[in-house]
């Protein structure tokens, strides 16, 4: 129905009642990182394991791993703040290992 419509429900509310959509958000993004923590190691949660986006994400993984990770890159925040780092505490050598540590981790190749 219209907003301008006589009689219109949503359009005396404004629209849709607040948070209809995002519990749905949400809900998909908890879902989609346990589903990513879980490929790391973590135990997968029972609320989420047995949900039908478990199983499609199931499936995408195992037939296009290179989408399922490109779809939760997506899924991201593209900026994150840092307002507190104990990187001042740290030695100049632990700041070096960390460099090289980091270095040597392996990069995913687009």
């Amino acid at each position: 129905m219209p907003k301008f419509e006589r009689n219109n429900p949503y359009g005396k509310l404004g629209g849709r009642p607040k948070g209809s959509r995002n519990k749905l958000d949400a809900f998909a993004y908890a879902v989609v990182v346990a589903h990513a923590q879980f490929q790391n190691g973590a135990p997968p949660p029972e609320e989420y394991a047995s949900t039908n986006l478990w199983k499609a994400l199931n499936v995408t993984l195992r037939e296009s791993p290179r989408d399922y990770w490109r779809q939760i890159n997506a899924m991201l925040p593209k900026q994150v703040s840092v307002e507190h780092s104990n990187v001042t505490e740290l030695s100049d050598e632990d700041l070096d290992q960390m460099i090289e540590d980091w270095k040597a981790e392996p990069r995913a190749t687009h």
